[in-house]
């Protein structure tokens, strides 16, 4: 950076925000939450698909990647609540069953009310 009585501070100029410069970022933030919902929803069948063929590790993968794209959904937390609780990781499976709930899954209610009882019946 110029020091001394010469140097001039640049500060951007009013055409560099002209309508073309702010139409580029915005088109450009549109294509990329486009893409993210597009992940989003590959992942969210993937998820659902490996769900219903009882691939537990599948489940809680594809739910991973699918909440890595900065949407979530609650049957979701719902289903990898229970592919947790196939594999005995019963903590997990009871966060994601209160995340559910939380979020509106009222099938979350009976799952945690599942676990509850399962969780007596080792004491």
């Amino acid at each position: 950076m110029a020091t001394g009585m010469n140097a001039q501070v640049l500060f951007p100029t009013p055409d560099l925000y002209d309508s073309g410069m702010m139409n580029m970022y915005i088109n450009a933030a549109r294509e990329t939450a486009r893409a993210r919902l597009d992940n989003f929803m590959y992942y969210y069948d993937k998820a659902v698909d490996a769900y219903n063929d009882k691939q537990w590790n599948n489940v809680i993968f594809y739910v991973r990647k699918a909440f890595e794209t900065g949407y979530e959904d609650k049957q979701l937390y719902y289903m990898r609540g229970v592919a947790y609780e196939r594999q005995g990781y019963l903590k997990e499976a009871k966060k994601d069953f209160k995340t559910a709930l939380k979020q509106g899954y009222e099938d979350a209610q009976k799952a945690l009310d599942y676990l509850e009882s399962k969780e007596k019946q080792r004491k």
